[in-house]
Order: structure tokens, then C-alpha cells, then sequence
């Protein structure tokens, strides 16, 4: 019975440790789609490539860096602490503090602007 106990107390100190997710729509895996710069307009097709941001917790992981990021209404702002490859490639133009606009987030579909791009992914 001790031992019943003991497991149970256990099981019960690991599984309350564990933080939970609170970003709704925005946690978990994004692949980029496209990038389309509002300097021309034109639109930089990132299908073919694996360009992803994952987003846990209040960390955000984009290519090879890492970063925080806030969810105010409709904005996101990101703030990369290693920095980023080729951060143009990923739709990052200021790495220091980058502000996007949410244009539509829900489980499937991701759309943010900044002033350099406007960025579409889909949930992988």
C-alpha cells in the first residue's frame, strides 16, 4: 500500500510541474508559405523550403535562433536572443524587436505584417 502511495505521489509532483501552454492558436509549429515585401509587392514563394517558427510557452524558435515574443490584442512582438541565418529568408527584418500585425490566426492559417513584409504560414 506504502508503495501504491509513494508512485501516486510521484506521478502527482511531475504532472504538476509541468507549465501549460497558454497561447491558444499561436503554440506550436508554423511553416512559412510566402513572403510577400510591401516595398514592390512581390511575392517570395517559401513552400518548397522549410522555413518554421515554433512558438511554446513565451519562447519563440525561428530557424537557428531563439527568441521572446508577446501576444497583445492584435499584434506580435518578437525579440530574437541568438541570432537568426539568413533572417530575411524567415520574414525577420529587425531582429532586436519586430512588430507584426496578427491579420488572421486560427489553427490552420497564420498571416502577420510588419512594415518590410507580409507573412503567410500554415500549422505543420
Amino acid at each position: 500500500m506504502k508503495k501504491i502511495l509513494y508512485i501516486l505521489a510521484v506521478i502527482a509532483l511531475f504532472t504538476s510541474c509541468q507549465k501549460a501552454d497558454h497561447n491558444g492558436d499561436l503554440g506550436g509549429f508554423w511553416k512559412l508559405q510566402q513572403i510577400e515585401l510591401a516595398e514592390d509587392g512581390s511575392v517570395i514563394s517559401k513552400k518548397q523550403e522549410n522555413r518554421f517558427w515554433a512558438v511554446q510557452l513565451d519562447l519563440i524558435k525561428i530557424g537557428n535562433g531563439k527568441g521572446r515574443f508577446q501576444h497583445v490584442g492584435d499584434s506580435l512582438y518578437v525579440q530574437m536572443i541568438t541570432n537568426i541565418t539568413s533572417p530575411n529568408d524567415y520574414g525577420i527584418f529587425n531582429q532586436k524587436d519586430e512588430r507584426f500585425g496578427i491579420i488572421q490566426l486560427d489553427r490552420d492559417r497564420m498571416i502577420l505584417r510588419s512594415k518590410n513584409a507580409t507573412l503567410t504560414f500554415s500549422k505543420f
